[in-house]
């Protein structure tokens, strides 16, 4: 038998404005949160013992996972994800396997072909690597013969493109030696004093919404392998008057009226309303946005519950967070951050700024 830890308790500091209301593990990726997909995979896997590591907002995902066969348990305190999974094994009843996932990471990973290449191991831990443009971000492996000889974070100059991808299989054994905050800087090193870490090379589609920026790309890179023609929910209601331009994405109960264009690279999320005469283009809007009339977004990412007010224009790169009302009227230049709850009265001409 097989267990599982989905580790969803960290902050996201790096996704503000939009993780100040939302935990990531519940940003929406083409209308679903990015959680029921690692739900969905361990389902499909017959994966049924699953343990959630809550802390941030836990209260959200509690809300969200009620009936779900899945059992919650929260950290009183920052842990780290190392901390976090001690915790968790001296709360829960744990198989004698335990595939560790991170709650912010997107992947297709085959849950069965992962446990099969841990099972034909030698090694207490398997790791989940993958190939990313840019590595610096993240822990680069050195391998050899599908090994681990090391992980070196955030290199200036990386030895080569291949990454830990969030994803580990741990004997339950091998928790025992859990050693400080981090698994990958403190318990890795540990386990390789005395034992091997056996390396699985995944080339599906992998991302980290560690950022906006990530974010937003992962979900247009599905959109485009999904629905290159697009996708319209069967309650949502579209003016047969509204131009739509491949690919886009209108979730369930959006309601989108006459005259607007919907352009490509388009996400609007459940519950939305775009009035007469808007243009939304490459830009991603969460859930329950009010769109007002004559309005115009281009590239940008806009937060569960803001209203946007009439004659508004929204330059490339801006970040609304939740709950942001804008006055009829307005220009947003290009990379401005808004706040979440913050009425916007004037426009805002200069770029990169912060809007408190």
């Amino acid at each position: 038998m097989v267990s599982a830890i989905i580790l969803a308790g960290g902050y996201a500091t790096r996704l503000r404005p939009l993780s100040l209301t939302k935990p990531k593990a519940l940003f929406p990726v083409l209308g679903k949160p990015i959680l029921d997909y690692i739900l969905e995979g361990l389902e499909n896997a017959g994966i049924h013992n699953v343990y959630l590591s809550l802390r941030v907002m836990a209260d959200k995902i509690l809300s969200h996972v009620d009936g779900k066969n899945v059992t919650p348990i929260i950290e009183k305190e920052p842990l780290g994800d190392a901390g976090a999974l001690k915790f968790v094994s001296t709360q829960a009843k744990l198989d004698d396997v335990v595939i560790v996932i991170y709650g912010d990471i997107y992947s297709e990973v085959n849950f069965l072909d992962l446990l099969k290449f841990h099972a034909q191991s030698e090694c207490p831990v398997t790791l989940l690597a993958t190939k990313v443009d840019n590595p610096r971000r993240y822990g680069v492996l050195l391998t050899e013969n599908n090994k681990l000889i090391e992980i070196i974070e955030k290199p200036s100059n990386p030895i080569s493109n291949l990454i830990n991808g969030g994803v580990y299989v741990f004997n339950k054994d091998i928790l025992n030696f859990i050693q400080g905050p981090s698994i990958s800087r403190n318990f890795l090193p540990k386990i390789l004093e005395k034992y091997c870490v056996s390396v699985y090379k995944y080339d599906g589609i992998w991302a980290d919404i560690g950022t906006p920026y990530d974010y937003m790309k992962l979900n247009f890179e599905l959109l485009g392998k999904r629905f290159p023609r697009g996708y319209i929910s069967n309650t949502a209601k579209v003016s047969e008057r509204t131009t739509l331009t491949p690919p886009y994405f209108i979730s369930d109960g959006v309601i989108i009226y006459e005259d607007s264009y919907i352009d490509s690279n388009s996400i609007i999320g459940k519950g939305s309303v775009v009035k007469n005469g808007v243009y939304i283009g490459e830009s991603l809007l969460m859930e329950n946005v009010f769109v007002n009339e004559n309005s115009f977004i281009k590239g940008s990412i806009i937060a569960d519950k803001c209203k946007i007010g009439k004659w508004n224009h929204i330059r490339e790169e801006t970040i609304f967070g939740e709950e942001v009302i804008t006055y009829d009227g307005i220009l947003i230049n290009k990379k401005n951050i808004i706040l979440p709850n913050k009425e916007v009265t004037e426009s805002i001409y200069e770029e990169d700024k912060i809007i408190l």
